[in-house]
């Protein structure tokens, strides 16, 4: 049965200004909040630049605008099932995301999830400023350094406030931008694709699924966030936070995905910032380019709560207010580093990074949630996690193994421009890793875990 009782030397959360909590559990006194808040997070937290830069994918590798937005629709709704069913833990388990990773790989263990989440968190956050400062250059002029830099503070702030103000900050992103998108999805259409650019490209197995692996990867890539801004729900609420989250993230980026897919066909030599400034003008560029401001915080605020859960296999602690400053300052330099040495070749960075990050997440979100679903049925105890020498033990080499195995099985699929496995190069360049690696995990996992807690039991 999970534990709900808040553990004794953990404070109460006040009003303060900065969240205190971070890896730790959220006790009932302090739930609050509505699940129908989850729709303008994830709404808000896709409805920016760098998913328009994420729409133009399909044009880019020559698919086309029909089979690109159909690519975008298919990748999108299947790939957010995986990670509004980790929206759906948050309420009932109270805690952030990776630290339930201890459930399926143990104490130490579920610091290989855990680690890759932080990489995750790194790459992506840079690659959300990149766009930032290229849009306020090409509107203002001057260094793309500098730009870059500006971007990424008030990124850091947001985040190291935290929870209450990441949720409030959604909604003011979901009210302004949704306007705003509109407003060029609608210049766009009265503007008009011509009929040699609307037709042009074609259907291309390997470009094809290709596309959808990465636009199901967008979705997936936030399944190490999801739970950290639903565990503050009540335990009740996990099928509205299951639902409420998958429409908001659906739709949040299926709007500006399709609006670069229609940039990238109208000007196919410009980029996608370029294309926003030739179309709109300076001032929607400036404002499509701050679009990705908020929503990055969360690349912070997820950087923070990992970091200081890697932090507590190797020495315990509290969470504090000056502790969370101190690590996001940090993680945010890092974010800012990695973005102006990667500015370069923004969009190929983009979408190599997209594939790889597939191959190690879905290992990981399948067998946390088979635990979650199917082995434990959301039944644990709360303190087990932070139990060095618990039940989980240090090591759970279980879902360890049926991670490497499913990420071994994975190497023949891959396609990416480095490694192009044997049935990657069989279809094209196609990429069907995501669904190997989720119809290899779960079965595998779901059996042998079951098999090795009824040992447990026998032997208890």
């Amino acid at each position: 049965m999970a534990k709900t009782t808040a553990r004794a030397d953990q404070p109460v959360e006040t009003t303060g200004t900065v969240e205190k909590r971070s890896y730790d559990y959220v006790p009932l006194n302090e739930r609050h909040g509505r699940p129908r808040h989850l729709f303008s997070v994830w709404f808000g937290e896709n409805i920016h630049i760098l998913a328009v830069v994420t729409g133009s994918l399909g044009v880019v590798l020559g698919l086309g605008l029909v089979w690109t937005i159909i690519a975008i629709l298919i990748g999108n709704v299947l790939g957010a099932l995986f990670m509004a069913f980790h929206s759906a833990q948050g309420p009932k388990l109270g805690l952030p995301q990776m630290i339930q990773s201890r459930a399926q790989f143990g104490y130490h263990g579920g610091l290989l999830p855990t680690v890759i989440a932080l990489f995750m968190y790194l790459v992506y956050g840079a690659a959300g400023i990149v766009p930032c400062g290229q849009a306020l250059q090409a509107v203002f002029g001057g260094s793309l350094d500098l730009w870059i830099v500006l971007c990424t503070i008030p990124m850091v702030g947001l985040a190291i406030f935290g929870y209450n103000q990441v949720h409030r900050a959604m909604r003011i992103q979901t009210a302004a931008f949704v306007v705003l998108f509109a407003i060029v999805g609608i210049w766009l259409l009265v503007h008009g694709i011509p009929s040699p650019q609307l037709h042009a490209g074609h259907f291309i197995w390997g470009a094809f699924l290709g596309s959808v692996s990465a636009y199901a990867v967008w979705q997936i890539s936030y399944a190490p966030y999801v739970s950290d801004y639903s565990r503050y729900l009540p335990p009740d609420q996990t099928r509205n936070a299951f639902a409420y989250t998958y429409l908001g993230t659906n739709i949040g980026s299926i709007i500006p995905m399709a609006i670069g897919a229609g940039l990238a066909a109208l000007y196919p030599t410009l980029g996608t910032v370029g294309a926003i400034h030739k179309l709109a003008g300076g001032v929607l560029t400036f404002l499509i380019g701050i679009s990705i401001i908020m929503p990055n915080s969360f690349n912070v605020y997820g950087g923070i709560i990992t970091t200081l859960t890697i932090g507590t296999n190797f020495r315990e602690f509290k969470s504090t207010a000056r502790l969370r400053v101190v690590v996001g300052i940090i993680v945010g330099g890092l974010m800012m580093v990695a973005a102006i040495v990667g500015a370069g070749n923004f969009i190929n960075n983009v979408y190599n990074f997209l594939l790889i990050l597939l191959y190690f997440l879905i290992p990981w979100t399948a067998v946390n949630l088979t635990d979650f679903y199917l082995v434990r049925r959301g039944q644990y105890r709360t303190d087990d996690f932070f139990a060095k020498n618990g039940p989980y033990g240090q090591w759970n080499w279980t879902g360890l193994g049926v991670y490497i195995i499913t990420f071994l099985i994975e190497i023949p699929f891959m396609a990416t421009p480095h490694f192009t496995g044997p049935v990657g190069h069989a279809l094209n360049g196609g990429d069907i890793t995501w669904i190997v690696g989720t119809v290899v995990a779960v079965p595998l996992y779901f059996f042998l875990d079951r098999a090795r807690l009824r040992r447990q039991r026998v032997v208890s």
